[in-house]
């Protein structure tokens, strides 16, 4: 048995989720303390606030801010420079007793600053999983010039988190070419998180998702077709109403409960009912979030996805998934029922592309493997623990 100390950003639940996927297959036979900030902790706390090995610590995060719905960058700029110069000081610290006291043998980050610059008081490597680091070590020369300009201009702030990392792993839905400069640092390129829950439905339905692609069979599934949605609160009303031009049936999440108009149905957020209906539709129109997208992908999904236009990271994810010929993209505020419609004829011919290159593939496991792999060669002594759940306060 190991001893990981991994800690996360708490903005969004991408960087949350993609732990606990690895959590949740390593728990039964390592030692897990998990450093949680903002969304990140209070997404984990249902499965590790209670849990009797796996120790859950909140601590607090950077944070966007948001004005009105929109991203307030000016705002989340000073609130940044504010929490690095007061509050993370004394983040740091605190890990380093934290370090000092429990001795692990393999500490992660997933793009979260404190307990990289704890380790590095304390004279520990660590170690990187992320999907921001594409910014930085994909090539990504063939994207539109203003994309390629915000890619530039947002990779400066990857490296304010943290850069002496030993492992730079990236997780990302779309298969990227490491720039030179990245191959020689060692940087892995792996696939997307795939959630426990996510691969058990998927078993469960007979998706093919463990098949080699020689192997493989064609799978369309099961039931009355339908299509998944999942949209922001703050999608503009109208994109209902040219969901329920097309007539198709869609299930809503997002938005919470409504009555149905028309072949709309809306479902609140539930982990296992949106599970079963992602393993059950016949495609996804929604948000273009890493790790849905990955999702999608390992289950076989095209997706029409629905960038804002000021959100431009989902724009570069957006144009990844077009490039793969797995789905098609619309700007979220130019959308209109033809562009449903035209997405609609061409779903077996995304759904062949999927299932030619990307139905199945997960990261989990090669992610644990370099995990162990580095706590094998450190020979690090297991230390007994008390666990509890707790928090590291800001004062």
């Amino acid at each position: 048995m190991a001893k990981f100390f991994i800690s996360m950003s708490g903005e969004g639940r991408g960087h949350a989720t993609r732990v606990r996927s690895l959590v949740e297959r390593m728990r039964h036979r390592h030692d897990i303390t998990l450093f949680a900030p903002g969304e990140a902790y209070e997404f984990l706390r249902p499965d590790y606030g209670d849990s009797p090995d796996v120790r859950l610590i909140e601590i607090p995060g950077l944070k966007f801010h948001y004005v009105g719905g929109r991203l307030h960058l000016l705002k989340t700029i000073y609130e940044g420079l504010k929490f690095k110069q007061v509050t993370l000081p004394r983040v740091v610290q605190q890990l380093v007793e934290e370090i000092q006291v429990h001795r692990p043998d393999v500490i992660l980050t997933d793009f979260e600053p404190a307990l990289p610059r704890a380790a590095e008081k304390s004279g520990r490597a660590y170690l990187s999983l992320t999907h921001q680091h594409f910014l930085l070590a994909y090539d990504l020369s063939w994207l539109p010039w203003q994309l390629r300009f915000f890619a530039w201009f947002i990779s400066l702030s990857v490296p304010m988190h943290y850069s002496r990392q030993q492992v730079t792993m990236i997780s990302s839905f779309f298969p990227g070419e490491l720039r030179p400069r990245w191959q020689r640092r060692g940087a892995i390129a792996l696939g997307p998180m795939i959630r426990p829950e996510v691969r058990a439905s998927a078993l469960a339905a007979g998706i093919p998702v463990e098949s080699t692609a020689e192997l493989r069979p064609s799978f369309s599934p099961a039931g009355e077709p339908f299509f998944l949605s999942y949209l922001r609160k703050n999608s503009p009303p109208r994109i209902l109403d040219e969901f329920e031009k097309s007539s198709l049936r869609i299930k809503v999440y997002g938005l919470g409960e409504q009555p149905p108009r028309g072949s709309l149905s809306f479902h609140p957020i539930h982990p296992r009912h949106f599970v079963e209906d992602l393993v059950a539709c016949s495609a996804v129109v929604s948000a273009a979030g890493n790790q849905l997208l990955g999702e999608c992908m390992y289950l076989g999904k095209p997706v029409l996805a629905l960038p804002e236009t000021w959100h431009h990271e989902q724009l570069i994810n957006a144009h990844f998934l077009r490039r793969m010929g797995c789905g098609e993209f619309v700007p979220l505020e130019h959308f209109t029922v033809d562009h449903l419609l035209r997405f609609r004829q061409a779903v077996e011919g995304y759904r062949t592309k999927i299932e030619q290159t990307c139905l199945g593939v997960d990261g989990t496991a090669d992610v644990i493997g370099i995990l162990e792999a580095s706590a094998a060669s450190r020979n690090g002594a297991a230390v007994s623990t008390t666990r509890s759940e707790t928090s590291i306060s800001t004062g």
